[in-house]
């Protein structure tokens, strides 16, 4: 599933008569721009469009044109031209027109298709929609997270009346939320053959290998009247899980105690089992004949019904020492969350709309992210990424046909555009200092005046001998602050230092040698690594 192309006209949030020609051949596609800029909103369109399609039964949230394909090699186009101007039904709201790719790889000619062809089916099934569509927000976002409530409540329906199994797909439209970083962690412990799971949690957290897991399952709203069943009746996929669970656990310990329901603390007494697993043995046992991706939607599963309370894994380091889960930082737990998504949830056509998942992380790991992307879906054709950042060095290693700079301009109206330049290459302050982010300098507000005041001086044709005094003492505050000379690129900057250093020992020296100056120059170049 590739988007190929998203115009906005009107009617959305600060976004007016955007245009967005997203490059369909690349994996990922990241959307940079200032606060308020309508970033955020972009995904959030995205998310309403397809709510809209795949419920079938709903008005176009606002007036849009969306182009994008299907299959490996874009067989199929799709092309949805909506308004709520073009009438007062769904169907008359959505022109949708589909083509198939032939020899030669040119298209067929477009032919109309009504709404409810596009809709999915009562196994979840549309030939012309995106198998998944999985959003993620580094922070809350009860509005984002509302739009995925009628796929959830079908889910959660269709779970209490025993109709979900685990070899089906997750439900179409996905919402991740911190939760799920702990059934990740898990499923990738249950991996045999030590695939890409294990091996970032070894490389990147320094994580040997599982120790335990405290499991506290709490009696649902569904099952306050079911008083003999030790797990209140609870039915289907999330029985089977907890019927894996309970012979290889210590316990179970029943308890009860005030749950709280609202902020203020204040809560109604409820019934609570706690399960203890002991070792991977247990942990493997529990999972026996399941793959780790079935595992991951036992676990999503049972927090969908309700029953689980609360899941407290501890882990081995590499060093031995054991630590839970809870003790890994913001960062460590968002990158398992998007990566786990990717690797227990990506199917062929499938969309991720990330919005600042890379918030927590330091600047190495924001620096790989795309290559952590990249490492988690095997075949990229079958998927597009649409990321929102802040992260200078998230973009370092993209070309630019994969950065779209959202900005308004003087008249209000949104515009998307390529930057002028790839940011491979330009380093963190040429990133910053370009058209991407737009700052006129990355030094901080003091250096920057000296540097500003020097220069007003030196542009003067004659200078008094108080304005000489304080040119003399303003470059001698910013050599001693290594500033003498300022250039984006760090390697160059440093280069004109030693150089500056170099050039003023030979004249203190008297030495006025043009051969042997440049040598000087040419050891110095060496000696940095730039030759």
């Amino acid at each position: 599933m590739k988007v190929d192309f998203l115009k906005i006209r009107d009617g959305f949030k600060n976004i007016h008569n955007l245009e967005i020609d997203f490059d369909d051949k690349e994996l990922l596609t990241v959307l940079i721009g200032r606060n308020g800029s309508g970033k955020s909103n972009i995904i959030e369109a995205l998310v309403r469009i397809f709510r809209a399609l795949d419920l079938g039964e709903e008005l176009a949230p606002f007036s849009y044109k969306l182009i994008y394909s299907l299959g490996a090699n874009n067989e199929k186009r799709i092309e949805i031209d909506a308004s709520p101007n073009y009438g007062s039904t769904p169907h008359q709201q959505h022109k949708i027109k589909v083509a198939i790719k032939q020899e030669g790889n040119t298209y067929s000619k477009p032919e109309t298709v009504a709404l409810s062809k596009v809709k999915r089916d009562k196994n979840g099934a549309s030939e012309y929609l995106p198998q998944h569509l999985f959003a993620y927000y580094s922070g809350p976002s009860d509005r984002l997270e509302d739009l995925f409530k009628p796929h959830r409540t079908k889910f959660y329906n269709q779970l209490l009346k025993n109709k979900v199994k685990i070899e089906d797909e997750v439900r179409p439209l996905f919402y991740a939320k911190p939760f799920h970083s702990q059934f990740v962690l898990l499923a990738f412990f249950l991996n045999q053959q030590h695939g890409v799971g294990r091996e970032f949690l070894s490389e990147q957290l320094g994580i040997k290998d599982f120790h335990s897991v405290h499991f506290v399952f709490r009696r649902p709203e569904w099952g306050k009247n079911n008083k003999k069943d030790i797990f209140w009746g609870a039915r289907g996929v999330v029985r089977e899980f907890l019927d894996r669970l309970l012979p290889y656990s210590y316990g179970p310990i029943k308890s009860t105690r005030e749950e709280a329901t609202s902020l203020t603390g204040k809560g109604v007494d409820n019934e609570f089992v706690h399960l203890f697993l002991p070792d991977i043995y247990g942990l493997k046992k529990v999972a026996k004949g399941l793959k780790p991706k079935d595992f991951f939607k036992m676990l999503e599963s049972t927090l969908l019904s309700e029953l689980i309370d609360s899941v407290n894994i501890k882990v081995k380091l590499h060093n031995d020492e054991i630590v839970s889960f809870s003790e890994l930082s913001e960062g460590e737990q968002q990158l398992l969350t998007v990566l786990g998504l990717l690797e227990f949830t990506v199917e062929d056509d499938s969309l991720f709309l990330l919005d600042e998942p890379d918030t927590h992380l330091n600047p190495a790991w924001a620096a790989k992210y795309h290559t952590f992307l990249k490492r988690f879906i095997p075949n990229q054709k079958f998927c597009h990424i649409l990321m929102v950042t802040h992260h200078p060095l998230a973009i370092a290693e993209l070309d630019k046909k994969q950065i779209q700079v959202i900005r308004n301009n003087t008249d209000g109206l949104s515009i998307a555009e390529v930057p002028a330049e790839s940011p491979i290459g330009m380093g963190v302050n040429g990133i910053l200092t370009s058209d991407m982010f737009g700052m006129a300098t990355t030094l901080d507000r003091h250096t920057s005046c000296v540097i500003e005041k020097r220069r007003t001086l030196l542009e003067k044709e004659a200078l008094t001998e108080h304005e000489t005094k304080e040119l003399r003492k303003l470059n001698g505050s910013l050599e001693r602050l290594g500033y003498g000379y300022t250039h984006p690129d760090e390697d160059y900057r440093q280069f004109l230092i030693a150089r500056k250093r170099a050039m003023d020992a030979m004249d203190s020296k008297g030495i006025d040698d043009t051969q042997y100056r440049l040598k000087i120059i040419e050891n110095i170049l060496k000696t940095k690594g730039l030759v």
